[in-house]
């Protein structure tokens, strides 16, 4: 049942100013809910007087900018306290014609890219919580045959992206609009699946309400939902935060027990998998 690479649940239990320096992997640990480091506390805290700050429905949105990886700046979405993207800064296109801003910033994201293992020829892919637009970026900028519809409850976070996580000049620099290949949606994810419409040969769910998922997209109806909207061969994918194992651990279980009524079969990816008792990114895969 388990393929290498992975864990099975059943054996766990206005302008920015400077960057201030912080490692990749204390990024990493500020993701979508993960307790954060005294390293992005730092940074946050030195932050204060130069973020940009902004009211969205989910609350207050600060953008500002830290080192990460080699000195490169990363630019970072923060939503009612918790980070919920990032992005390489590449504000000089005449400097650059490769598209850096599209290369992914978070560990967790770059596991989602595990569907081209299963199916090297996925075309049509559903990101359902967009944020800063990471991911529809990415597939966009490396993935030439896939066309995407990101799905964003919030018009805010989506105008955000535009302006300062380089959605618009994606759109531009890929002919995205005029393609199709990414379509921008306003609604909530489950509204959105249960409508008529395409099925994907990948659904991404991203979604968290501050530090985590809606209580609505943790259900059965949900995983029901995409379940009914992937291809026969579709793979649906979702970032859970938790622990491997022990008492912050159960959220995880509970979620892939639901999958497994749902999914023919369902793996865990998680971001650090030799440590089963810190909460942290985990990417659950669950095949058609």
């Amino acid at each position: 049942m388990h393929a290498s690479g992975h864990v099975g649940i059943e054996h766990i239990a206005p302008a920015i100013k400077h960057p201030f320096a912080i490692g990749a992997l204390a990024l990493g640990a500020a993701l979508a809910g993960v307790a954060i480091t005294a390293a992005i506390m730092r940074a946050r805290k030195s932050a204060q007087t130069d973020a940009l700050s902004f009211k969205t429905r989910f609350g207050t949105a600060r953008i500002f900018e830290v080192e990460g990886d080699g000195g490169r700046p990363v630019r970072l979405l923060e939503v009612d306290g918790t980070v919920q993207s990032g992005t390489y800064v590449d504000d000089d296109p005449e400097l650059s014609d490769d598209a850096r801003y599209a290369e992914l910033v978070f560990e967790y994201l770059k596991k989602y890219d595990l569907m081209f293992q299963h199916n090297p020829h996925i075309e049509r892919v559903c990101v359902l919580g967009c944020g800063g637009y990471d991911y529809p970026e990415h597939l966009i900028a490396h993935h030439p045959q896939v066309t995407v519809d990101a799905v964003e409850i919030d018009p805010a976070i989506t105008a955000l992206a535009k302006r300062y996580f380089y959605l618009d000049r994606l759109i531009e620099e890929f002919d995205a609009e005029r393609t199709k290949r990414l379509n921008l949606v306003e609604s909530d994810a489950l509204e959105f699946l249960r409508q008529d419409g395409p099925r994907y040969d990948a659904i991404v769910n991203d979604v968290f309400d501050g530090s985590t998922p809606p209580v609505h997209l943790t259900t059965h109806a949900f995983y029901a939902a995409a379940r009914e909207r992937l291809k026969p061969d579709g793979v649906f994918l979702t970032n859970i935060v938790s622990a491997l194992a022990g008492p912050h651990a159960r959220f995880l279980h509970d979620q892939v027990a639901l999958m497994e009524l749902v999914f023919s079969k369902v793996e865990v990816h998680p971001c650090n998998p030799d440590d089963l008792q810190s909460e942290d990114n985990v990417v659950v895969i669950a095949y058609a």
